[in-house]
Protein backbone atom coordinates (compact mmCIF):
# COMPACT_ATOMS: atom_id res chain seq x y z
CA UNK A 1 0.00 0.00 0.00
CA UNK A 2 1.48 2.92 -1.13
CA UNK A 3 1.25 6.58 0.83
CA UNK A 4 -0.94 8.40 -1.02
CA UNK A 5 -3.76 5.29 -0.91
CA UNK A 6 -2.70 4.61 3.48
CA UNK A 7 -4.02 8.36 4.32
CA UNK A 8 -6.99 8.29 2.68
CA UNK A 9 -8.33 4.89 4.12
CA UNK A 10 -7.17 6.17 7.85
CA UNK A 11 -9.20 9.19 7.41
CA UNK A 12 -12.41 6.99 6.29
CA UNK A 13 -11.73 4.64 9.41
CA UNK A 14 -11.94 7.46 12.02
CA UNK A 15 -14.34 9.84 10.13
CA UNK A 16 -17.13 8.85 11.63
CA UNK A 17 -17.15 7.45 15.24
CA UNK A 18 -18.79 3.95 16.62
CA UNK A 19 -21.99 4.86 18.74
CA UNK A 20 -21.25 2.87 22.09
CA UNK A 21 -24.66 1.33 23.91
CA UNK A 22 -24.60 3.18 26.92
CA UNK A 23 -23.92 6.16 24.84
CA UNK A 24 -27.53 8.05 26.26
CA UNK A 25 -26.93 6.87 29.82
CA UNK A 26 -23.33 8.10 29.99
CA UNK A 27 -24.33 11.09 28.52
CA UNK A 28 -27.43 11.46 31.23
CA UNK A 29 -25.17 10.37 34.80
CA UNK A 30 -22.23 13.10 33.19
CA UNK A 31 -24.88 15.51 33.42
CA UNK A 32 -26.04 15.17 36.55
CA UNK A 33 -22.35 15.13 38.18
CA UNK A 34 -21.82 18.01 36.17
CA UNK A 35 -24.71 19.93 37.66
CA UNK A 36 -24.15 18.48 41.05
CA UNK A 37 -20.62 20.29 41.19
CA UNK A 38 -22.45 23.51 40.00
CA UNK A 39 -24.99 23.33 42.61
CA UNK A 40 -22.02 23.01 45.15
CA UNK A 41 -19.55 25.64 43.46
CA UNK A 42 -22.98 27.96 43.31
CA UNK A 43 -23.76 27.48 46.98
CA UNK A 44 -19.33 28.07 48.04
CA UNK A 45 -19.12 30.98 45.63
CA UNK A 46 -22.34 32.53 47.11
CA UNK A 47 -21.70 32.00 50.93
CA UNK A 48 -17.62 33.32 50.27
CA UNK A 49 -19.15 36.31 48.52
CA UNK A 50 -21.37 36.76 51.31
CA UNK A 51 -18.95 36.41 54.16
CA UNK A 52 -16.35 38.80 52.18
CA UNK A 53 -18.57 41.26 51.40
CA UNK A 54 -19.81 41.25 54.87
CA UNK A 55 -16.07 41.58 55.72
CA UNK A 56 -15.30 44.45 53.77
CA UNK A 57 -18.38 46.38 54.43
CA UNK A 58 -17.20 45.73 58.14
CA UNK A 59 -14.03 47.08 57.67
CA UNK A 60 -14.97 50.25 55.66
CA UNK A 61 -17.83 51.28 58.34
CA UNK A 62 -15.63 50.59 61.27
CA UNK A 63 -19.25 49.72 62.74
CA UNK A 64 -18.56 47.85 66.21
CA UNK A 65 -20.80 44.58 66.07
CA UNK A 66 -19.88 43.84 69.49
CA UNK A 67 -22.67 45.37 72.11
CA UNK A 68 -20.28 46.17 75.28
CA UNK A 69 -16.81 47.78 75.75
CA UNK A 70 -15.41 45.25 77.86
CA UNK A 71 -16.11 42.27 75.10
CA UNK A 72 -14.77 44.86 72.55
CA UNK A 73 -11.78 45.72 74.79
CA UNK A 74 -11.21 41.42 75.22
CA UNK A 75 -11.51 40.89 71.54
CA UNK A 76 -8.47 43.52 70.99
CA UNK A 77 -6.55 42.09 73.29
CA UNK A 78 -6.85 38.35 71.70
CA UNK A 79 -5.94 40.10 68.44
CA UNK A 80 -2.85 41.25 69.66
CA UNK A 81 -2.12 38.10 71.18
CA UNK A 82 -2.79 36.48 68.33
CA UNK A 83 -1.14 38.87 66.66
CA UNK A 84 2.00 38.95 68.63
CA UNK A 85 1.86 35.06 67.93
CA UNK A 86 2.10 35.53 64.53
CA UNK A 87 4.74 37.90 64.63
CA UNK A 88 6.79 35.74 66.42
CA UNK A 89 6.60 32.65 64.48
CA UNK A 90 6.84 34.61 61.60
CA UNK A 91 9.98 37.10 62.93
CA UNK A 92 11.81 33.74 63.33
CA UNK A 93 11.00 32.19 59.83
CA UNK A 94 12.67 35.82 58.00
CA UNK A 95 15.22 35.87 60.85
CA UNK A 96 16.36 32.41 59.02
CA UNK A 97 15.60 33.54 55.71
CA UNK A 98 18.04 36.46 56.74
CA UNK A 99 15.11 39.24 55.95
CA UNK A 100 15.25 42.40 57.99
CA UNK A 101 12.35 43.05 60.80
CA UNK A 102 8.62 42.47 60.24
CA UNK A 103 6.41 44.27 62.71
CA UNK A 104 2.61 43.20 62.20
CA UNK A 105 1.93 45.11 65.61
CA UNK A 106 3.47 48.67 64.47
CA UNK A 107 -0.04 49.80 62.36
CA UNK A 108 -3.61 50.15 62.96
CA UNK A 109 -3.95 46.57 61.78
CA UNK A 110 -4.24 46.87 57.90
CA UNK A 111 -1.35 45.08 56.94
CA UNK A 112 -2.26 42.14 59.32
CA UNK A 113 -5.71 42.52 57.46
CA UNK A 114 -3.82 42.29 54.11
CA UNK A 115 -2.03 39.44 54.86
CA UNK A 116 -4.73 37.90 55.98
CA UNK A 117 -6.30 38.99 52.66
CA UNK A 118 -3.55 37.88 50.54
CA UNK A 119 -3.36 33.95 51.91
CA UNK A 120 -7.47 33.87 51.59
CA UNK A 121 -6.67 34.90 47.91
CA UNK A 122 -4.13 32.34 48.03
CA UNK A 123 -6.19 29.35 49.11
CA UNK A 124 -8.89 30.45 46.76
CA UNK A 125 -6.82 30.43 43.85
CA UNK A 126 -5.34 26.87 44.86
CA UNK A 127 -9.13 25.57 45.24
CA UNK A 128 -10.19 27.03 41.48
CA UNK A 129 -7.16 24.99 40.35
CA UNK A 130 -7.73 21.81 42.04
CA UNK A 131 -11.66 22.49 40.85
CA UNK A 132 -10.59 23.25 37.42
CA UNK A 133 -8.82 19.73 37.53
CA UNK A 134 -11.51 17.85 38.45
CA UNK A 135 -13.79 19.50 35.91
Amino acid sequence: MSVDEYDPMIERLFAKTTPLPDEALFAAELAVRMEKRSRWRTLALTAAGVVGGGVAVREVVQFNFKSSAHQAASLSDSVRAVAATAQGATQSGLDGLGIGSFDLMSGSGMMAFWIVAGALFALLAAGAVKLSQDV
